[in-house]
C-alpha cells in the first residue's frame, strides 16, 4: 500500500520564524540607529579635535616674490587662501624682486653655503659672512633688514641681512642666546666652521611637511633669465619637500604691458606651457579671470575689462592703482589666483 507523505508541522516553528524577522527588523533598526548617532558624533567631534586619521601637517606654506606677498593688494597670497582654510595655519616667505633660486634657498629645496671671518665664531659676537653662494635675503628693490634662523656648524644662529650706504649687502651671522639651564648667552662659542659651511634654515626644515605653494620666477622672466634657472629652482624646491609631496606651482603671471601678440607673451606663454606639461594636475595657470571666477568675487566686468581678458592678461581694474606697476594684482586679482590655489586643494586632497 502506498502511503501519502505530508509534512509535519510544528506551529511553535512558525511562531520561532515570526520571531526571528521581528528581532531581524529591530536589531537592524537598532544598528541603523546606532551607526547614524555614531557617525554623527564621529563629524561632531573632527570638528572639534583634529581627526586621527589624518595626520598630516596641515600648514599652508607659500613661498615666492613679491606676488606672494599680496605686492599692489592690502593681504599676502596666502592670506586670501587661508580664509577659505580657516582652520589651517598659513605661513608666508616672500621677499620682492627676488629671483627664483633665491627663493629656494629660502625655501631649503637648494642649500645656503658660506664662509665667515676667521674661520669661527667669535664667541657670542656676531661674525662676518666673507663668501655666501647666493644673496638669498638680498633684493635691489629696498635696503630692508632681513634676519632668518639656523643652524650653522651645529650652532643656532641667526644670520643678518643689512644694507649699508655706498657698500651694499652685509651679512652676518650670530649665535643664539641660550636658555637659562645652559650657558649664558654671554659665554664664548668657540666653534670652528669650514668654509663653504652649509647654513640649516630653520623655517625650511619646519615646512618639508607642509604643503607647499610655489610661486618662482616672475622676476627672471623681468630680467630676461634663462628659462632653465626657473626650472631648476623649482625641482630642486620640491624634491626638497617631505613624501608624500603635497605642492603646488604657480605659472608666470604675465603683465599688463605683455599682451597677445607681443614677444614677452609669446615667450611667457611657451614656458607656462611647459610648466603645465610638467606639473600637470599641481599647475595652476595665470590665464585671464573667466566670467564664473569673477562673480564669484563680486566683480562686476566692463567693456574695457573684457577688452584685457581677450587680450589674454588680468584686466586693469584688477590692478594696483599705481599705473606704474605693470606686474602686480590688487585684491580683486590676488582674490582670484587664492581660489584657483584653493579649488586646486581641495580637488588634489592637500
Amino acid at each position: 500500500m502506498k502511503m501519502n507523505s505530508f509534512r509535519h508541522t510544528n506551529p511553535c516553528q512558525k511562531a520561532d520564524r515570526g520571531m526571528s524577522r521581528r528581532r531581524f527588523f529591530r536589531q537592524s533598526g537598532a544598528a541603523a540607529l546606532s551607526t547614524m548617532l555614531l557617525t554623527s558624533c564621529d563629524n561632531l567631534l573632527d570638528k572639534i579635535i583634529p581627526s586621527k586619521k589624518d595626520k598630516r601637517d596641515k600648514t599652508l606654506a607659500f613661498f615666492g616674490d613679491s606676488l606672494t606677498i599680496g605686492t599692489g593688494g592690502s593681504r599676502p597670497m596666502g592670506a586670501w587662501v587661508g580664509d577659505v582654510f580657516s582652520e589651517r595655519p598659513v605661513y608666508s616667505d616672500g621677499i620682492n624682486g627676488q629671483v627664483a633660486l633665491s627663493i629656494a634657498i629660502r625655501q631649503g629645496g637648494v642649500p645656503l653655503t658660506l664662509s665667515v671671518a676667521g674661520g669661527k665664531f667669535n664667541g657670542a659676537k656676531p661674525v662676518a659672512v666673507t663668501k655666501i653662494n647666493n644673496e638669498f635675503l638680498s633684493t635691489p628693490l629696498n635696503g630692508n633688514v632681513y634676519t632668518r634662523t639656523g643652524a650653522l656648524a651645529g650652532v643656532q644662529c641667526t644670520i643678518k641681512r643689512q644694507f649699508v650706504p655706498d657698500l651694499g649687502d652685509r651679512y652676518t651671522v650670530e649665535p643664539l642666546a641660550q636658555s637659562d639651564t645652559e650657558a649664558s648667552a654671554e659665554t664664548p662659542v668657540d666653534v670652528a666652521v669650514p668654509d663653504d659651511s652649509v647654513f640649516e634654515l630653520d623655517d625650511a626644515v619646519k615646512m618639508r611637511t607642509a604643503t607647499q605653494v610655489l610661486w618662482y620666477g616672475r622676476n627672471d622672466i623681468g630680467q630676461g633669465k634663462p628659462h632653465e634657472g626657473i626650472l631648476a629652482a623649482i625641482k630642486s624646491s620640491i624634491d626638497y619637500i617631505a613624501e608624500p609631496r603635497r605642492y603646488l606651482v604657480l605659472g608666470i603671471l604675465p603683465a599688463i604691458t605683455e599682451s597677445k601678440g607681443t614677444p614677452g607673451y609669446a615667450s611667457l606663454t611657451a614656458f607656462n606651457d611647459e610648466l603645465a606639461l610638467l606639473y600637470r594636475d599641481t599647475y595652476v595657470p595665470m590665464t585671464p579671470p573667466t566670467e564664473s571666477e569673477m562673480n564669484d568675487i563680486g566683480f562686476a566686468a566692463t567693456a574695457t575689462d573684457l577688452e584685457d581678458i581677450q587680450k589674454g592678461i588680468f584686466p586693469s581694474r584688477m590692478r594696483p592703482a599705481n599705473k606704474s606697476d605693470e606686474i602686480h594684482l590688487n585684491d580683486s586679482g590676488y582674490r582670484i589666483i587664492a581660489n584657483r590655489v584653493a579649488q586646486k586643494i581641495r580637488d588634489l586632497k592637500y
